[in-house]
């Protein structure tokens, strides 16, 4: 397949993934500028599936079945197209917004996504992740001395990223799954138990 020229919005930046952890509200990613010495990231939160297929990505672990972002990827290259790069583009409110520039046959399409998505297959694809700048400006927060984003509110309830960038995904929702059952939250147990089942059949 020929290599088009397909040339970027102004006002994009390039960014890689500083960190994947949890926080006192659940999963997130941290974005940063390639290259960026600055202490200012974007996180992103994201659900469990979602930061168990990107770890997974970025550890090089391959299932022994292809999960969705896998299927994706599989069904790209055997429709002779590929991922040009992915950009997350917008925040409306709390929410974030992406798009898959991907180049076919055809031309090039762009395909609306959701963020976690969209840099699970970039990981995958190894293509470059955009953001713009606005999104950056907008929604980035300069991570404290602790290595987590400054908050004066829920101190004591917040978990400190530090303590569990070690953990698995598997294994930060097994201790939310303690917690919960210590404080009688039984519906969240249950949640969190199937979490953890799905995330071990497809290991």
């Amino acid at each position: 397949m020929s290599e088009e020229h397909h040339p970027l919005p102004e006002g994009l930046l390039e960014v890689k993934i500083s960190d994947v952890s949890i926080t006192n509200v659940g999963f997130a990613i941290f974005m940063k500028p390639v290259g960026s010495t600055s202490s200012k990231v974007v996180p992103i939160f994201i659900g469990p599936l979602e930061t168990y297929s990107i770890s997974s990505a970025l550890d090089g672990v391959t299932p022994p079945r292809p999960n969705t972002h896998d299927l994706i990827i599989n069904l790209i290259g055997e429709l002779e197209a590929r991922i040009l790069h992915v950009i997350i583009n917008d925040i409306i409110g709390n929410i974030f917004y992406a798009r898959i520039v991907i180049q076919s046959g055809d031309g090039i399409v762009e395909i609306d996504a959701r963020p976690s998505d969209s840099v699970a297959i970039a990981i995958r694809a190894r293509c470059p992740i955009f953001m713009h700048e606005k999104v950056y400006q907008e929604a980035g927060v300069v991570i404290g001395d602790e290595g987590k984003p400054e908050s004066p509110e829920n101190e004591d309830d917040q978990i400190s990223t530090t303590s569990t960038a070690s953990q698995t995904p598997i294994e930060q929702l097994k201790v939310r799954l303690q917690k919960a059952i210590e404080q009688e939250r039984f519906e969240e147990a249950a949640d969190l138990r199937d979490q953890i089942s799905k995330m071990q059949r497809e290991n």
